[in-house]
């Protein structure tokens, strides 16, 4: 291979590796759409509530208060949305629904 050759080869890979980065950069990022916390459907009786609602800090403490029965062992009571829901702190498996009284 010849000098000439040599230095139209390099000078090819130099200027292709230099518009790489450019091409990429250009392209639009994919548009993502996370779910929210508690999603848009409606949840009902044996669907698994969000892992949050698992969480023992965000168990409703004054359940009886709120004219709620005694939750079952290992579930809590929880608020989503204008809901209450009894979910089973081991799966998260929603037990009982009630509304929030106004």
């Amino acid at each position: 291979m010849n000098s000439k050759s040599l230095i139209a080869a390099l000078a090819i890979a130099a200027g292709v590796a230099g518009i790489s980065p450019l091409v990429q950069a250009d392209e639009p990022a994919a548009k993502t759409v996370q779910p929210g916390v508690n999603n848009t459907r409606e949840l009902v009786v044996g669907d698994r509530a969000p892992d949050m609602y698992q969480h023992t800090d965000k168990a409703l403490r004054n359940w009886k208060a709120k004219g709620l029965k005694a939750p079952k062992e290992q579930a809590q009571w929880v608020q989503i949305n204008d809901k209450y829901m009894m979910v089973m702190i081991t799966n998260g498996t929603i037990v009982d629904i009630t509304p929030v009284e106004r």
